[in-house]
């Protein structure tokens, strides 16, 4: 049995890590190990007395010696590799026999046996320290299925139908490792985790319809600990990546501050020749100074609107870097009217000349330098144009998007209906778009979702919304795998049988054919299951793991907050109320209402009623239930020693008093504070001359709001990020647990 480590490598694939992120560049073509067995080539030290190749057992022996074992299907393994390559060996020479004859040896099952202890309680210790964490690979989102296998006191192979009775049974519901720093924590396994690594798929009765354990069961096949933690660890679930769509908003920044160094300038000369004396020879020349500022002061603002519009505010669908960079004509405007009043003897600092001439241009090219660096990387937002989804006026807009990044097994491609969005990204499982925003507190920082989407999720809903048709062909490379184990048990009992030599009886004769006869049928079925399965695959619907939006939604929530909390300076996770967002700005349905909920985390307001899509009628929301999202943050809040509540968050910068708004569509049935109710902020400023050259470009209303006006916030559902949070994993699966008995 191969030790933990040799199990799989994990390679890092491009972005931030999302559940279990991948750990090194390594593909995944190392050989997989289900025993300890080195082949049958050890058959040359196997003892004296083996059957000579003329005897008609050893020219059997010579016959199969060519066999091979089966050849995995194209999976998304690119080369599986098994460490029984060849079935069997030359047979003993008289000198090996001779030798072994001499040697005491340790049977080779309780070598077996001894390591398999070993490793078995070596993953129990794994398990127990590193808890959801599958064995101590990621510190994000893991598995409690890993865990319950690696802590299962079995050590060495069961037969398929044992390790299925015990998922059938309520112990995977009621599972903990035994952590104590981990007992309030959930660890039950989640039916839903079961079918997806695709170990085992049941159907409502209780019967085994599908996954490796069945196939293992219709071959008889033995299997270890070590062969379940394979296929959980191969899940797509366990090696999704998250790719981060999002600008540079200190790009902003720095431009905002060189825009108002380069207009301090301007003005600074503006008033003093406004202060000149006026004479004959100068005015002229004053007046064309005066209006060469006045038009290059508009121009310096409309760069600092132009990078907020862009690059912070983000609205737009394909944000590219400027052809230019964005301070450098401005820059030289500013040069010629310093020279120009210089030669009617107006008098300028040096050095105040030299902070824009010298200082400004170097900062101008390294803002144009980071600009073209961002566009380059191609990670900026797709969908920034899309309003009705977002809310607008925090700090930093991003779009997270989670997908399984390597080709689907046996070929499988998914159709584009169930990947809209985000084009060149292959398998995608959902998406996230949010907002980092101030909080109602000093130096609080709030990352705020506004929507959460699975196109995948959405399209199997429409179209087979019980996965009737999907095809779950992950892991079943390691049919073959396992298959092989069962032929080297074969070729080991003949080797038993043929070792007696002349001491061996015609039952035991006729044992050995059947031994072959039985290697021959499972290397036979092994390779027609091969093509069975790809076609089998290629006619269904492809999968992709976390169905349901409790999975894929919570899965969402807690990257959310995994991602907030490796930040360090954000302190919450709160929802875009629906009665700010998806009832305000486009149609409303119940089902925005049931997942996001409200400012409160339920999922309905008192006599309120909209359409609901299931129903396909008007119906009334439920001011009492909780929201799917607020239901999962309060469990989380429970389990991670958090909290959670209605806080107060900022519609824009607090720092910033010169808000850009915009009117919002309310309903009085939402009951908004009337300070708040009905509007949005675009963008902030720290000078009203800025707000207004922003308005004058892409219009909006400048207001004046200053922290602890009550107009500048607005309540939202929020969980405190807690240190458990920050070091302990969650789990991937909220839905469908193993209660009891799952089929009762």
């Amino acid at each position: 049995m191969a030790g933990l480590k040799e199990l799989i490598e994990f390679e890092k694939i491009e972005s931030e890590p999302t559940s279990t992120v991948p750990t090194n560049k390594e593909d995944y073509t190392q050989p997989y190990k289900p025993s300890a067995l080195k082949g049958v080539a050890g058959l040359a030290l196997a003892g004296a007395g083996a059957v000579a190749l003329r005897s008609p057992i050893g020219r059997a022996i010579q016959k199969l010696s060519s066999l091979k074992t089966p050849k995995a299907p194209v999976s998304r393994i690119t080369e599986p590799v098994d460490e029984v390559e060849e079935i069997l060996s030359i047979v003993p020479t008289k000198v090996d026999r001779g030798r072994a004859m001499t040697q005491a040896q340790i049977p080779l099952q309780e070598q077996i046996r001894q390591e398999a202890i070993a490793k078995s309680n070596e993953l129990r210790k794994l398990a127990y320290n590193n808890p959801l964490s599958r064995g101590g690979k990621t510190d994000r989102i893991g598995s409690s299925l890993w865990d319950y296998i690696a802590r299962h006191p079995v050590s060495g192979a069961r037969k398929p139908e044992e390790w299925i009775k015990d998922f059938k049974s309520s112990g995977p519901g009621s599972f903990k490792t035994g952590n104590p720093n981990f007992k309030q924590i959930s660890q039950a396994v989640k039916k839903d985790e079961l079918w997806d690594s695709n170990l085992v798929q049941f159907d409502q009765s209780g019967n085994v319809i599908g996954g490796f354990l069945k196939v293992a069961q219709e071959k008889k096949i033995p299997l270890t600990k070590m062969d379940l933690l394979y296929i959980v660890e191969k899940a797509p679930v366990n090696n999704l990546v998250m790719r981060k769509y999002n600008t540079n908003v200190k790009v902003v920044d720095e431009a905002e501050d060189l825009g108002r160094e380069i207009n301090n300038g301007l003005q600074s000369i503006r008033d003093r020749l406004m202060a000149m004396p006026s004479n004959e020879s100068t005015t002229t020349t004053v007046a064309s100074l005066l209006e060469d500022i006045s038009t290059t002061l508009k121009g310096n603002r409309k760069s600092v609107a132009r990078m907020n519009k862009d690059f912070r505010v983000v609205d737009s669908n394909d944000v590219n870097a400027p052809d230019k960079s964005p301070f450098g004509d401005i820059i030289g405007n500013y040069e010629s009217i310093v020279q120009r009043a210089r030669r009617i003897g107006l008098d300028i600092d040096t050095n105040e000349v030299s902070k824009i001439t010298e200082l400004g241009k170097r900062r101008d090219t390294e803002i144009f330098r980071k600009l073209q660096l961002q566009d380059t990387q191609k990670l900026t937002p797709r969908y920034g144009g899309y309003n009705e989804y977002r809310i607008k006026g925090g700090d930093e807009y991003f779009e997270n998007l989670v997908y399984y990044p390597k080709p689907l097994p046996m070929g499988q491609k998914l159709p584009s209906e169930y990947n809209r969005h985000y084009s060149g990204v292959p398998n995608q499982i959902y998406h996230v778009r949010g907002n980092v925003r101030a909080g109602g507190e000093p130096n609080q920082k709030v990352m705020m979702i506004d929507e959460i989407q699975s196109d995948y999720n959405q399209k199997l809903r429409n179209v087979d919304p019980t996965r009737a048709k999907v095809i779950n062909a992950f892991g079943t490379e390691i049919e073959f795998f396992s298959a092989n184990r069962k032929l080297e048990k074969i070729v080991d009992d003949m080797k038993k049988i043929a070792n007696k030599g002349i001491r061996m009886t015609n039952e035991e004769a006729q044992r050995f054919n059947k031994l072959k006869s039985d290697f021959n049928e499972l290397k036979a079925n092994s390779m027609n299951l091969s093509n069975i399965t790809a076609t089998k695959a290629q006619d269904g619907i492809p999968f992709l793991p976390l169905y349901g939006k409790e999975n894929w939604g919570g899965h969402a929530l807690k990257n959310t907050i995994k991602d907030a909390a490796s930040r360090g300076d954000v302190q919450w996770v709160a929802i875009s109320p629906v009665e700010r967002l998806h009832h305000a700005k486009r149609e409303k349905y119940l089902g925005d209402i049931e997942f996001y909920g409200t400012r409160t985390g339920k999922a309905g307001f008192d006599n309120y009623s909209v359409f609901s899509k299931r129903a396909d009628r008007t119906v009334k929301t439920d001011p009492k239930k909780d929201a799917t999202l607020p239901a999962e943050m309060k469990r989380l809040a429970r389990e991670y020693n958090s909290e959670v509540k209605t806080i107060k968050v900022a519609k824009s910068d607090p720092k910033k008093p010169f808000k850009v708004v915009k009117e919002v569509e309310t309903n009085n049935k939402f009951k908004l504070d009337k300070d708040s109710a009905g509007t949005e902020h675009e963008v902030a400023f720290k000078t009203r001359a800025e707000a207004d050259a922003y308005v004058d470009r892409y219009n909006g209303v400048v207001e004046e709001i200053v922290e602890g006006d009550p107009r500048l916030y607005m309540d939202a559902f929020a969980i405190k990020i807690s240190p458990d949070m920050v070091s302990k994993p969650f789990k991937a699966y909220n839905e469908g647990g193993l209660v009891v008995n799952i089929f009762a």
